[in-house]
């Protein structure tokens, strides 16, 4: 289930180059800037003569012209990301962990799922069936 979402970053990483960035300034969101509670750095760096700028997470606590390790697509550089473990993993695990956790609360809830109940898995409807 976790496997397309795992592959695709792995192919991402493996069509990216590293490069040092420098923090310009910092962004604000839609309601955030409203708010003053969502910050994101934006991160400029340089890919043969263009100049790239793209928007970091939110919340990363960086200064002004601080440097960064950035990935990049090497033939897209807009497609880039501060290169840190939560950076670039941070949204695979979310979308990973999410539906994972979901199956955990149904089958190990004893009032979902009776005990000894034999479920299958079908491509037509009910998808799920258990007896």
């Amino acid at each position: 289930m976790i496997s397309p979402l795992l592959l695709y970053k792995l192919i991402w990483l493996a069509g990216t180059r590293e490069t040092t960035g420098t923090m310009y300034f910092t962004g604000h969101g839609n309601l955030g800037s409203v708010l003053g509670i969502s910050t994101y750095p934006v991160i400029r760096f340089t890919s043969g003569k263009d100049t790239v700028y793209f928007n970091g997470n939110v919340n990363i606590p960086l200064k002004p012209d601080e440097k960064v390790s950035v990935r990049y697509q090497r033939n897209d550089p807009q497609d880039a990301k501060i290169n840190t473990f939560s950076c670039i993993w941070g949204d695979t695990l979310a979308y990973s962990l999410a539906p994972i956790l979901v199956f955990i609360v149904v089958f190990f809830h004893p009032d979902l799922v009776p005990k000894k109940a034999k479920v299958f898995l079908g491509k037509r409807k009910p998808w799920v069936r258990f007896r």
